[in-house]
């Protein structure tokens, strides 16, 4: 394919949660455009690491990405480690905008465990979920018993992921942010494209839903519905309400991506 090399007026990170369409993302933008998925993710996983255990200053995390930066030379940087560095990235690259993509939680908890169980993980990311995932601080109940004898963290370790990513990325000033639904960014080519302001020709339509799921039971089967449902109510309530009013339950989600599937492009 001949490359479009179209003036970039505007550089952005994806903050988008793992599991959210990062990939997809990437598949929309790479065609023409210098867009990585996850650059350097052992690196910056071992910086952020670093720097909660306070051996890495401020003013060094935010020299070592405006390295990065230069070298990688990226228009697009997509990556669900974003979202853990948005203070120095709104800071360090102040005309920089952020691609916040947020999947609703039900979708979002079959996807995340499927992922953990059909996939070997590698070895940066498994040193690093306990200092996201804190399961110390939200260990297993009598329901999800299943999963710790898989050694898959509890249900609410795992959503309180989720909603930590949304509240982290309601710091982000709405002039420098684009939110887009997961089960929606097949439809939002103009919606992206206007923020990024770059032609919407440019983006690449046909790349499809990137990485997909490998696993192909249901949570269902490991963890009681009515369970899943009470967590997703005493931690994700507000932000569901906030982006997904929709859903009141899990069996309103197929009807939600099925609905998005029918909608013009946007």
């Amino acid at each position: 394919m001949t490359v479009i090399r179209n003036p970039v007026r505007v550089k952005a990170f994806c903050v988008g949660q793992a599991k959210s369409g990062t990939a997809s993302l990437v598949g929309l933008l790479s065609a023409n455009y210098q867009a990585a998925h996850e650059p350097e993710r052992p690196e910056l996983l071992d910086m952020i690491l670093g720097e909660s255990r306070g051996d890495v200053s401020a003013s060094a995390f935010r020299e070592f990405l405006i390295e990065r930066d230069a070298r990688l030379n990226l228009e697009y940087d997509v990556s669900w480690v974003n979202q853990f560095v948005m203070g120095h990235l709104l800071d360090v690259f102040p005309a920089s905008k952020f691609i916040v993509l947020i999947r609703d939680c039900y979708s979002w908890l079959q996807s995340a465990i499927g992922h953990v169980i059909s996939r070997e993980m590698p070895s940066e990311i498994l040193d690093f979920f306990p200092w996201w995932a804190e399961p110390e601080r939200h260990p297993h109940s009598k329901h999800d018993r299943a999963l710790a004898e898989r050694g898959i963290y509890s249900v609410a370790a795992y959503l309180n992921v989720w909603n930590g990513h949304v509240d982290r990325c309601h710091s982000i000033p709405p002039d420098r942010r684009l939110v887009i639904r997961t089960h929606e960014l097949a439809r939002s080519h103009r919606r992206l494209a206007d923020f990024l302001q770059i032609p919407a020709d440019t983006l690449d339509a046909g790349s499809g839903h990137q990485n997909r799921s490998t696993w192909h039971e249901r949570i269902e089967s490991l963890v009681d519905p009515s369970y899943i449902a009470d967590m997703v109510q005493s931690i994700c309530a507000d932000n569901m309400a906030r982006y997904f009013p929709e859903i009141r339950s899990s069996q309103d989600v197929p009807a939600l991506w099925e609905a998005a599937q029918r909608q013009p492009t946007a």
